[in-house]
């Protein structure tokens, strides 16, 4: 691909791409006898994504040598955060019919895992960030969990029963975590991949989460963690892996697990997507386990 392609398909201007080679060692795929710089798709697709992400405020530094898949899901999550502004200005303004208004249009638009992927984690990450930088208040954070997990419960509702002998899983949240939503996603998805899923809710002690996993008859346990403490929520997860028995699966996912060392028999699922995966490959291996 020559650089005339690269620079109509990627939008930046060729001072800037010869910026970014000097800079971060981006090569050329060829170079002719005469000079000429020849690229391949893969090159104009992450200099394209650069400019997309870059555009969004991600600092190119930090994103320069991602992988294409995480480039592509910031992409993503750029163009949800500029659909999500409604949404925003809704919690704001305190109207929380609009708000759940404009959730169920985008639910019946989107289907439930399009739903999932394009506004409800786009839109939790972007209330996040506005509380913490104090942009959206505390009753409004409340206003947004309140909606989203009644939504969200109704999902699960509605999804496909699951077959006789499906693997079972259990998603919750450990002692001292409030913020739930990411597990209750986490048993949405599992429902629609054919598993027999069951949300606890938040804060639960690791000898309530283990004894209802035995009395289930789980093969996985799902826990979301968003800023939970970390020596206290290391010791209740090493607490809980311990007293289950080995042939039940422990995942987890959020940003407080993310800051956790990594544990013997736990498994740290950075997105949705690794979830899907590990449900597809565990759930044709796994049949519901016998109590």
């Amino acid at each position: 691909m020559s650089l005339a392609d690269v620079l109509s398909i990627s939008g930046i201007t060729k001072l800037v791409l010869h910026a970014w080679e000097r800079r971060y060692g981006m090569e050329p795929a060829e170079r002719s006898e005469t000079g000429r710089r020849f690229y391949t798709r893969d090159q104009a697709e992450r200099l394209r994504l650069l400019k997309a992400c870059s555009d969004a405020g991600h600092r190119i530094g930090t994103i320069f040598n991602l992988p294409l898949d995480d480039l592509r899901r910031l992409e993503v999550s750029a163009v949800a955060r500029q659909r999500n502004a409604p949404l925003i200005a809704a919690l704001g303004a305190m109207n929380g019919d609009d708000f759940r208004d404009m959730l169920l249009t985008r639910a019946d638009a989107e289907g439930p895992e399009g739903f999932l992927d394009a506004t409800i984690l786009p839109l939790l990450r972007d209330i996040g960030d506005l509380w913490s930088q104090g942009s959206l208040s505390i009753a409004a954070e409340h206003l947004a969990s309140v909606k989203i997990r009644r939504l969200l419960g109704a999902m699960i509702d509605e999804a496909p029963s699951p077959r006789a002998g499906a693997p079972r899983m259990m998603s919750a949240t450990l002692s001292g975590e409030e913020h739930e939503i990411g597990a209750l996603a986490a048993s949405l998805v599992a429902r629609l991949h054919g598993w027999d899923s069951l949300h606890l809710g938040p804060n639960l002690p690791p000898e309530e989460v283990e004894a209802a996993a035995m009395t289930r008859g789980v093969c996985c346990v799902c826990l979301s963690g968003v800023n939970g403490k970390p020596a206290r929520l290391e010791a209740e997860l090493r607490q809980l892996r311990a007293t289950l028995p080995e042939d039940i699966a422990v995942v987890t996912g959020g940003p407080a697990y993310a800051a956790l060392p990594a544990i013997d028999g736990v498994q740290f699922l950075p997105h949705f997507d690794a979830l899907r995966d590990f449900l597809d490959s565990k759930g044709k291996l796994r049949p519901a386990r016998r109590l």
